[in-house]
């Protein structure tokens, strides 16, 4: 038998693109780019004053269903920091930078990624009118945030959709996902960039053949992210170049891009996030 490689990414709407067409095969639906937005903390928690917790953003990255078992030769992961240089005056104009440490995290935020097989799912009967693009109810195929219930400021009036679901959110509750997955390789739950997305050795990441997953079922890359609030966080008192000279180009960009805009901080907070498996099939 013939053995198939097949990476399969994260693509999804980035609004910041403005209505321009991004590939020639993006005939419908919005703009799209590499990775998923992540929205910034809820609307009603902004304000230093608010204590309700800030829920984790449940993302579905990359799935590739399966009948008759594969290999798994690799994951790739990334995400950027980034803030909208217009303060939220149109049009955003986003900056972006490569997380490049493995182990950066946000004193109140943080990314945990799941590598994972679903073996028994039940059906989902329909989709909701209020799934639009990258943005499903409890589970997808496809790169989506997934949502168990939510509440957006900015919906579409006859779907209850968002229309973009980055934008206007004010509440939301993730799918609780924890008891039907199984860990593939001891990479069911792991908080560092481990398999870096630029790596030129991600076809080998777990050895010349990989890790062999038998039987069905549906294997996914799920990112779970606790978003950071610049409001409440505080800042370093390290001078941008201490920062960056010591290794530190994730602190060094928060610094520079870090202001106070009528009486509210604002700055970097998690922008994209990526992931990719790289799988063998025979067929």
């Amino acid at each position: 038998m013939a053995r198939i490689k097949i990476e399969v990414s994260t693509l999804g709407i980035d609004e910041a693109l403005q209505g321009v067409s991004t590939d020639p095969f993006t005939t419908s639906g919005q703009p799209t780019y590499t990775g998923l937005r992540v929205p910034p903390v809820l609307n009603n928690l902004i304000s230093p004053s608010t204590t309700p917790p800030q829920p984790r953003y449940l993302m579905n990255l990359a799935s590739v269903k399966f009948q008759s078992g594969l290999w798994l030769r690799g994951i790739r992961q990334g995400y950027t920091l980034g803030i909208d240089a217009n303060q939220g005056t149109p049009p955003e104009y986003p900056i972006e930078l490569w997380a490049q440490t493995p182990t950066f995290r946000f004193p109140d935020g943080n990314i945990s990624w799941h590598c994972v097989i679903e073996r028994q799912r039940s059906p989902k009967e329909q989709n909701p009118s209020t799934d639009t693009q990258n943005w499903s109810f409890l589970r997808s195929d496809t790169p989506a945030m997934l949502y168990q219930t939510f509440v957006n400021t900015n919906v579409d009036p006859n779907t209850g959709a968002p229309l973009f679901y980055m934008k206007g959110l004010t509440h939301y509750d993730p799918p609780d996902l924890t008891q039907q997955l199984e860990s593939v390789g001891g990479l069911g739950n792991i908080h560092d960039l481990r398999y870096p997305w630029d790596s030129d050795r991600a076809w080998s990441a777990f050895g010349d053949e990989g890790i062999w997953i038998h039987g069905d079922g549906r294997l996914s890359l799920y990112a779970s992210v606790l978003q950071t609030n610049p409001a409440t966080r505080g800042s370093p008192t390290m001078t941008m170049t201490t920062l960056s000279s010591g290794g530190l180009p994730e602190e060094a960009f928060i610094q520079d891009y870090t202001a106070t805009v009528s009486e509210l901080v604002i700055g970097p907070i998690y922008w994209r996030i990526m992931g990719a498996l790289l799988v063998e099939t025979e067929s």
